[in-house]
């Protein structure tokens, strides 16, 4: 593992030259910019190089490009910001005041801090490890994700253009237009619910966060995005409640440290420290070694703490994701179906909040699972998500979530024994080939996801295929589920694409000249990479296979994918 010191050293010098690029664009060709950043980006590796030796110097080059490309560097001047504030006035738009407060920013560095103590004490008094880098990563986005967040909250202007029916909302990192025509539900909350726009208290892509104070917040839901903002008390939105609106409530949210947000605020931390990071593992290896506890104990700690988290998932992600359970009389005749012919009476189906078309299945037996889908997936035709909960029904009917965090384990396990045992045995011949040894650690890392991928994979397929025996409609029902699914997120997704605007000499929304459509068969290159580095195999493989074979799961349909995860991965 390379030097804590230096990584953090090569994490400010990655942000150093990317400010100082940005602001030498100013007077500069970009070409001589970029030509200056690289001769001294370089010559930074070449130090580290001399001083940290062949191996440990890949991991920093890779923590210098991260932070070079995530830095927080707007994407305009102040001064073309006004140009486009100058622009939308000049058009009639109207500004609509925004309350501000530091407030807000105060409970973003708040949740932030202690993830941020967590890394930092790791770095003085925990061990040489894999997790440093793992805790460097997460350090430097969360200090990113700060600095964008006061840039924001400084910058950020709000307009409305009337004779466009469209909402602007305008600062020094993006400009996005939000028309009013695809608005689908308004609502408002006393404030803002901060444990549901954290980032890192959620699963999925996260919210518009336009929020600026602790004040009255306005929910927006467009096609593939939320936006949430809080305007001043003085202005008026009725703007905002056109005819097509069916919901519009106000919705009282209480403070994160209310008593009644208790549970849902320490489920939430436990997520974010267990799921999506490994801050609550840095805690206990830290806290032993201060306590001069062996690494073979702590070891076994960290297993047992793991197997532990994998039990009791269901409960925190049901807490951490605000989950409701779903009781739509039109939904629970079919839920009742398929769960029945699947043989699973005691499976509980949620619904969780989110602006994406996704479902999933969680727990580490059936006994402790559940199966959740998103708010928008709800919207989809009942057809579509029969089949949606069919697929998922196989998942925890066969254990896959258990089967595939024991994989996962294994594979890093291995790996990780695999290259300590290396280590220990050839320190001395490692000195003298250190080229071999750096290209055989990097076939490993790419080799990980590829062997994960096959037996993720296979759970998926075998997931489309047996699930589309609890369907009426079998195979062409679960194809037809998969395309329902695919239209819709394509859509969305074009959609929330749209939403970006540039502003040139005149104002004009950024466009793709090529469709998005997951149904259609991709060049070779995207293909390889989707057959042998991602869990699911391309979503135009899933549908063709259930169209051409018929109702069933056998021996023969994985021979089918087997094939095709080599031939599709081909060029043409």
């Amino acid at each position: 593992m390379p030097d804590v010191t230096i990584s953090i050293w090569t994490a400010v010098v990655g942000f150093f030259l990317s400010f100082l690029a940005y602001f030498f664009k100013k007077w500069c060709p970009s070409l001589y910019v970029y030509i200056l950043t690289a001769i001294l980006g370089i010559g930074w590796i070449v130090y580290v190089f001399l001083d940290q030796g062949f191996i440990k110097t890949v991991s920093i080059f890779f923590i210098f490009v991260f932070s070079f490309f995530s830095s927080p560097v707007p994407e305009r001047s102040k001064v073309q910001l006004q140009e486009i504030i100058d622009q939308l006035k000049e058009q009639g738009a109207r500004e609509i005041v925004l309350s501000k407060n530091k407030e807000r920013l105060l409970v973003d560095f708040l949740f932030s801090g202690l993830f941020i103590v967590i890394a930092v004490l790791y770095f003085l008094f925990g061990p040489d490890s894999p997790i440093t880098l793992i805790l460097l990563y997460s350090f430097v986005s969360l200090v990113v994700g700060l600095t964008k967040r006061v840039e924001l909250f400084r910058s950020l202007r709000l307009f409305y253009a009337e004779h466009e029916e469209v909402l602007y909302a305008v600062s020094l990192f993006e400009t996005k237009k939000y028309p009013l025509e695809e608005l689908s539900e308004v609502s408002v909350q006393t404030r803002p619910d901060v444990l549901q726009l954290f980032q890192l208290f959620s699963l999925f892509s996260p919210n518009m966060d336009y929020t600026t104070s602790m004040g009255k917040t306005w929910k927006l839901s467009f096609s593939g995005e939320k936006v949430y903002f809080t305007p001043d008390p003085s202005e008026s939105m009725t703007f905002l409640l056109k005819e097509e609106i069916h919901k519009m409530e106000e919705v009282e949210v209480k403070p994160f440290y209310h008593q009644n947000n208790w549970k849902r605020l320490l489920g939430k931390w436990y997520f974010a420290a267990t799921v999506k990071g490994v801050g609550a593992y840095a805690a206990l290896i830290t806290l032993f070694t201060l306590m001069g506890i062996g690494p073979i104990v702590t070891t076994i700690v960290m297993v047992l703490f793991w197997i532990f988290n994998l039990w009791i998932s269901d409960r925190v992600l049901k807490i951490a994701l605000d989950m409701k359970k779903i009781d739509d009389p039109d939904l629970l005749p079919i839920i009742e179906k398929v769960f029945s012919r699947a043989g699973l009476s005691h499976v509980d189906i949620y619904v969780t909040e989110s602006a994406e078309y996704n479902g999933f299945a969680i727990g580490a037996n059936i006994g402790r699972s559940l199966v959740a889908l998103t708010s928008e997936t709800l919207k989809l035709p009942h057809e579509a998500i029969e089949g949606i909960l069919a697929h998922e029904a196989i998942h925890v009917k066969k254990r896959d979530v258990l089967m595939g965090q024991l994989l996962r384990f294994l594979l890093i396990g291995l790996v990780l024994a695999g290259v300590f045992l290396f280590y220990k045995d050839f320190q001395n011949w490692l000195e003298h080939a250190q080229i071999f040894v750096f290209l055989s650690l990097w076939l490993l890392i790419f080799l990980l996801p590829a062997f994960q991928s096959l037996f993720t994979q296979w759970m998926e397929v075998r997931a489309d295929h047996l699930g589309a025996t609890l369907l009426d409609g079998g195979n062409a029902q679960m194809a037809n589920s998969l395309t329902i699914l695919c239209e819709y997120q394509d859509r969305a997704l074009e959609k929330s694409a749209g939403y970006y605007v540039t502003f040139e000499k005149e104002q004009e929304a950024n466009k793709k000249d090529k469709k998005i459509s997951s149904l259609e068969r991709d060049s070779w290159f995207f293909r390889f990479l989707e057959f042998q580095f991602m869990s699911h195999p391309p979503m135009y493989w899933r549908v063709h296979s259930l169209q051409t074979t018929e109702t069933g799961w056998s021996i023969g349909k994985i021979k089918l994918w087997w094939c095709s995860r080599f031939r599709e991965s081909l060029p043409n």
